[in-house]
């Protein structure tokens, strides 16, 4: 298991955020990491899966930190078997106005289940309760329709549309 504290579980998942020693090893095809967090490796992650086009953006993000403070990328976990059906997290610790701005990804195989609900639903309520966080933002194509509905369902409000691209945002109560 990863050396930090912070972990989020859900019914079905645990969420784990990367260290820097994950996302080296998976950028440098070392098979050992998925041994040291205590999750299995699939075909789809992180072969298939939209992560692979970021993962030097996230390994840069995370060399800057001693430890992960969770406003980075994390591991979705499939409780029953350990093996990743996806990832999301934060794009950065929040701006000036307090704001962060997550994405997500759930592997093919594990579409239309409902986990991207309970894995983005888990992360929103960790990201909201941090002191400095003011409201989470997110965005999608104007045809993602499976995105659409689940940022709706999450409660987040379209503020604005632009270049083919919806904008959400949820805020922090009270």
């Amino acid at each position: 298991m990863p050396q930090h504290n912070i972990f989020l579980e859900t019914e079905r998942l645990r969420l784990i955020p990367m260290s820097l020693e994950f996302v080296s090893g998976i950028i440098n095809n070392d098979s050992t990491v998925y041994f040291d967090f205590d999750v299995k490796k699939t075909d789809e992650w992180p072969e298939k899966a939209d992560i692979k086009d970021i993962l030097t953006l996230i390994h840069d993000s995370l060399s800057r930190k001693s430890v992960p403070d969770g406003f980075d990328a994390w591991l979705f976990v499939n409780k029953e078997d350990n093996c990743i059906i996806g990832d999301g997290g934060f794009k950065g610790s929040p701006d000036e106005e307090g704001h962060i701005d997550i994405g997500y990804a759930i592997i093919e195989s594990q579409r239309n289940r409902g986990l991207a609900f309970e894995a983005v639903s888990a992360l929103l309520h960790w990201g909201l309760r941090q002191k400095e966080v003011k409201a989470i933002t997110a965005d999608c194509l104007d045809n993602n329709f499976p995105s659409i509905k689940l940022l709706s369902k999450l409660g987040m409000k379209e503020v604005k549309r632009a270049d083919g691209m919806i904008f959400y945002m949820i805020c922090k109560r009270g």
